[in-house]
């Protein structure tokens, strides 16, 4: 067909140019061009062959011509096209300025003269609200969306004054009544006239539910952040109704109800009835409880590594047959399952949990259907946010390098390390698609935080007076890590001046060096007692939890100016000791925050040989142990469980230097107590130290505000410091409140315990305080 159709428009094809008629060829050109002009004009549409003369904008009274322009998606020049002419008057609704928009075509020699006859919204001239009291205009006007200038739009008016309804029923005030009226006015002009019938202020008076149960109603009502009013409802807002709330109320009833087996349990919209004055709102809750399930079968399908039952061992597994179907239970399950994989180089791995409801048996038939997909590598390690710090101080932390297997478990264990630096604000690491979907790049993203810190700190007690404490201390020296303090407390009894220095990883490797340096000295009441010294410390890392330090310490003890009326014991105890210590020291640390932990462990154990083959005035052995566990009990509460023991055990020369023992009471110990008071003392109230010690703490934290970084604690001490395993008992005890904050100055706590017990010589109660500056 090509062949032949080349002959008829080209006949002279494959002949030579002077055998060519040139008449001849002229009109051949001019037949051709005939003849696809003929085609052309068939094969387009007829409003095709017109153009565009004009464009007149008609209608339009404050909206200016040139933004009506602007939203017309046709010009002048170019051929008629109804499609854009459509678009043109969509775009024009959009604008929300026109009610109605039309268009008329005027066909004429020249072209085609577009007309877009527009039809403006009234413009607002004034909003009246009128009848508030409660509330302030400013929140009605923001509810309200409609303000003077605006064009008004009918729907958005109703709107509006619907949201000020649900406005009024969030703050309690279910019975107020919100009216709305318009008035045209010449001009295209209307004034808006909201009319407020506030009401009274209601409270929710009772919550009940129907058809439940297995459960009881206050067991459900604990679940619910909806609550009834009632006493502390001034300092709680208790008894307020929020609609979105109670939404979320009724969600985690039906979660809590499926995660005890009750699989297909229905919960219903509630009914709120409220009281003829308004004043009293009641909430009812139908609850369709059904069968209670167990777990009938557990099953794994897909791409499985290891058999299925050594892969559920593996994981742990909550879910097996006879049990009672908890979707917590299989939510833990998947997580499990994906983390094994995903542990294994399988990123994109994708466990989904299939589940089959016998209702005869009640019981659950799981499945587990792993889709792994392939295995995926480390590309580039990228770190950013970092200004100060070197990026290899971030790196050392990281346990992945550029083309390991991806492991996300040593992917979060790089984050709680890179975490627990101590010199970062946030800390993130996200993994990035690359080009090839077996590599995945890894980026680590940190906000640095003030690691330099000036701080100020004091208490008062009647042993060492007014006492003020200045520490200068930086925790990323040069951007490498380094930490470095020099700190001095002074006060009417006593001074203490000190500096150290530590490398957490020296050479880049996994031990730690660093030393420090002392001067303290204290006024007693019926002595002076001055310390001073060096040590010298070695440290590694057994693993990403657990570390051991070795430590030799230097010490020059002084007893001197013992007042004549002192005791025999403080007597005895006149006169300077030489110290030679070695420490041995375990710690472990898995708390997931070190400035406001939710969960996890901080634990350490010392065990301190003084004299003996390393010379010195004394011979002792010392173990003292320090536990710490946080633990989330309900919604953002969290209990403190902190304990601290400890025993010397005298040798050789056997005498135990007054510095060296236990003296419990006080911050660090046993509150609500002075320091050493919860020990023993001698016949002038003074103390003495103990040879053992064993305190307790019970300690709730609740933020106040997450924003502020405030934290109100409540806590319950018990202990005492005591020479002999039969003077343990009776234990000391305190109460007491506090509030922790991270404030803009620096952290800042203060305490206030109640002795509970309290005997001659203690006070009923002791403050103490301190406060950091940051920079």
């Amino acid at each position: 067909m090509a062949r032949s159709w080349e002959k008829m428009v080209n006949p002279w094809k494959g002949t030579s140019n002077s055998n060519r008629s040139p008449q001849l060829g002229v009109e051949m050109k001019a037949l051709f061009a005939f003849l696809i002009g003929w085609a052309l004009a068939f094969a387009l549409p007829s409003w095709a062959q017109d153009l565009v003369k004009e464009i007149k904008v008609v209608g339009n009274q404050r909206v200016q011509t040139e933004t009506v322009l602007m939203n017309i998606r046709i010009s002048k020049g170019e051929p008629y096209d109804p499609e854009k002419v459509s678009e043109s008057v969509k775009a024009l609704y959009r604008t929300g300025y026109f009610y109605d928009v039309k268009v008329d075509r005027e066909e004429t020699p020249e072209g085609i003269v577009l007309t877009f006859i527009l039809f403006e919204k009234p413009q607002v001239k004034e909003v009246v609200i009128s009848g508030y009291q409660r509330l302030k205009r400013e929140e009605l006007e923001s509810a309200l969306k409609i303000k003077r200038g605006d064009f008004f739009d009918e729907a958005l008016w109703e709107e509006g004054l619907k949201a000020l309804k649900d406005l009024y029923a969030s703050k309690g005030f279910w019975v107020a009544s919100v009216q709305g009226d318009v008035e045209e006015l010449p001009g295209n002009e209307v004034v808006l006239y909201v009319d407020i019938q506030e009401g009274p202020k209601g409270a929710i008076r009772g919550i009940r539910f129907e058809g439940n149960k297995a459960f009881s109603d206050r067991k459900l009502k604990k679940l619910m952040r909806t609550k009834e009013k009632d006493w502390l409802s001034w300092l709680t807002k208790s008894g307020i109704l929020n609609k979105e709330v109670l939404e979320a109320d009724l969600a985690r009833i039906r979660y809590f109800y499926q995660d005890h087996g009750y699989a297909e349990v229905k919960v219903s919209e509630p009914e709120i009835t409220v009281s003829k004055d308004g004043r009293s709102l009641f909430i009812t809750v139908k609850i369709e409880e059904g069968k209670r399930y167990k777990i009938g079968s557990v099953d794994l399908t897909g791409e499985l590594d290891e058999p299925k039952e050594k892969l559920l061992k593996a994981i742990k597994a909550k879910t097996s047959p006879g049990r009672p179907y908890r979707i917590s239970d299989v939510t833990r399950d998947v997580s499990s399952l994906v983390d094994y994989y995903a542990s294994r180089g399988y990123a994109h791995v994708d466990v989904t949990p299939l589940s089959a409801l016998d209702r005869e048996k009640g019981e659950v038939h799981l499945v587990y259907k792993v889709e792994k997909g392939p295995k995926v590598y480390i590309g580039d390690i990228t770190i950013k946010g970092n200004t100060k710090t070197r990026d290899k101080v971030i790196r050392r932390e990281i346990k992945l390098a550029e083309g390991d297997l991806y492991n996300a478990k040593e992917i979060r264990q790089s984050l709680r390390r890179t975490k627990r630096l101590g010199i970062f604000k946030t800390v993130e690491f996200n993994t990035v698609p690359t080009s090839r979907q077996d590599v995945l790049d890894l980026e680590v993203k940190v906000e640095e935080m003030p690691t330099g810190a000036f701080q100020f700190g004091g208490g008062y007690s009647s042993l060492h007076g007014l006492v003020g404490m200045v520490a200068l201390s930086e925790r990323n020296l040069l951007g490498k890590g380094y930490r470095a303090y020099i700190k001095a407390s002074l006060g009417a009894k006593m001074d203490q001046f000190s500096l150290g220095f530590t490398d957490p990883r020296f050479m880049d490797t996994f031990y730690s060096v660093g030393f420090d340096l002392f001067n303290e000295l204290y006024d007693y009441a019926a002595y002076d007692y001055r310390i001073r010294g060096g040590d010298v410390a070695v440290g590694k890392e057994l693993s990403d939890s657990v570390r051991v330090d070795f430590v030799y310490r230097y010490e020059k003890q002084k007893v001197f100016n013992v007042a004549e009326d002192a005791s025999e014991y403080i007597k005895s105890q006149q006169g300077t000791t030489t110290l030679n210590k070695a420490v041995l020291g375990f710690s472990h640390f898995t708390l997931d925050e070190p400035l406001f932990p939710t969960k996890g462990w901080d634990n350490s154990f010392y065990l301190t040989n003084a004299g003996g083959p390393l010379g010195g005035d004394s011979d002792f052995l010392r173990a003292e142990a320090s536990i710490s566990w946080f633990k989330p009990i309900w919604g953002d509460l969290v209990l403190n469980l902190r304990g601290k023991f400890g025993i010397i055990e005298p040798y050789g020369k056997g005498n135990v230097p007054l510095g060296e023992k236990f003296f419990v009471g006080g911050m660090r110990t046993l509150r609500g107590f002075e320091y050493g008071m919860a020990g023993p003392v001698d016949e002038n109230y003074e103390p003495k130290g103990a040879l053992k010690m064993t305190v307790v703490n019970f300690e709730f934290l609740y933020p106040l505000s997450k924003e502020l970084g405030l934290r109100l604690a409540l806590f319950y001490d018990v202990g005492k410091g005591f020479d002999k395993w039969q003077e343990l008992f009776p234990l000391r005890h305190a109460v007491g409140v506090g509030l922790r904050w991270y404030s803009p100055l620096g952290p800042i706590r203060i305490d206030w315990g109640y002795n509970l017990d309290r005997k001659k010589g203690e006070k009923a109660s002791v403050w103490d305080f301190a406060i950091g500056i940051m920079y």
